[in-house]
């Protein structure tokens, strides 16, 4: 039988030895970890194509990262909502399975109903009025209630000016909308105006549009230009008509419970890339627009509206319903009002 004393210092000895190494030798997460250069393997998703500017501010957004954190934040892209529709995006922030996402403002305000301030007709007087918005207090406040849906709004991203893109017929005058079949991205606000002129919207997500509009589903679509490039509508349809009746905009949006627990260091360089890819984006989103016009000139009939003023006039009882249904929705009319 083997001495109980020598087994019992052999066995303390094992253990300090043990102990001994694992104080010693940290695995490389640990070590990241403890000097705060964790490594990051995002992903952000979106429901437009390739062609359009919201995947052009996210290869920027990748670019930012990469470049703010020295490698350590890699962004994959998935683009036309290949990780599924808008509903599901909230749902993998929510979870932790998604990190980023551009959310259309229609289908925002079908989860927050402030957001439903952005989708009023005839509310901007053009593309750059809509941008200054971003910057108001009740815009920013909108961007706070979406913490309740677990993610966070980081800001906004605008797609451009949204006018009437026709398969056959076109609208030029008020009388001309009745009996329309017209999709609209979503949002109650501008649903109950078209429908109010006689229009029969209809709220439909984006990869159902070029079918629906080849079979005759929908007689004509709200659309910005670089969107019917991107989307190739102006295939199948012949008339777009610049209504300008609303600007299209989106909120880029991170998981909250994946931003919440980074270090705040890494928070900063996640801030910091939005911020700089998203005032190039506007940029390039300015530039694009008046691009884009020229370029569906050589594609399409484009016309005016005849007695835009009467739509503007029209669209006023819907901003004074909204307004006094919410009091958010109210203060970011009154801010607009003031620019």
């Amino acid at each position: 039988m083997k001495n109980p004393k020598k087994m019992f210092g052999m066995i303390l000895m094992s253990a300090v030895l043990l102990l001994g190494a694992c104080s010693n030798s940290k695995t490389e997460t640990d070590v990241a970890t403890a000097e705060g250069e964790s490594t990051y393997n995002f992903k952000m998703s979106y429901v437009t194509q390739t062609g359009h500017n919201w995947h052009k501010f996210a290869e920027k957004f990748k670019e930012e990262l990469d470049a703010r954190s020295d490698g350590r934040m890699k962004l994959e892209l998935f683009p036309a909502a290949q990780l599924g529709p808008e509903a599901d995006m909230v749902q993998q922030m929510s979870s932790g399975s998604l990190d980023f996402a551009i959310l259309t403002v229609p289908y925002l305000s079908t989860r927050v109903p402030e957001f439903d301030a952005w989708n009023l007709p005839f509310l901007f007087d053009d593309l750059e009025a809509a941008v200054a918005a971003t910057e108001t207090a009740p815009a920013k406040e909108m961007l706070g209630l979406l913490e309740e849906q677990g993610i966070k709004g980081l800001g906004y991203l605008h797609a451009g000016t949204h006018n009437l893109l026709l398969k056959d017929e076109t609208i030029k005058a008020m009388e001309d909308v009745n009996g329309k079949k017209l999709r609209f991205t979503g949002g109650a606000a501008v649903l109950d105006f078209w429908k109010g002129l006689g229009a029969s919207p209809i709220a439909m997500g984006l990869p159902e549009v070029y079918n629906a509009l080849q079979t005759g589903v929908i007689d004509g679509l709200s659309i910005d230009k670089n969107a019917i490039l991107s989307e190739k509508y102006y295939e199948i349809a012949e008339n777009y008509v610049l209504s300008r009746h609303m600007v299209f905009g989106g909120v880029v949006a991170s998981s909250l419970a994946n931003y919440d627990k980074m270090p705040e260091a890494d928070r900063k360089i996640i801030d910091e890339a939005f911020a700089s890819s998203v005032k190039w984006g506007t940029e390039q989103l300015l530039i694009n627009d008046v691009e884009n016009e020229k370029e569906l000139k050589e594609l399409l009939n484009i016309y005016e509206l005849d007695n835009r003023d009467e739509f503007i006039e029209e669209a006023k009882k819907v901003h004074e319903e909204y307004a006094n249904n919410n009091e958010l929705i109210k203060e970011f009319i009154d801010s607009v009002k003031k620019q």
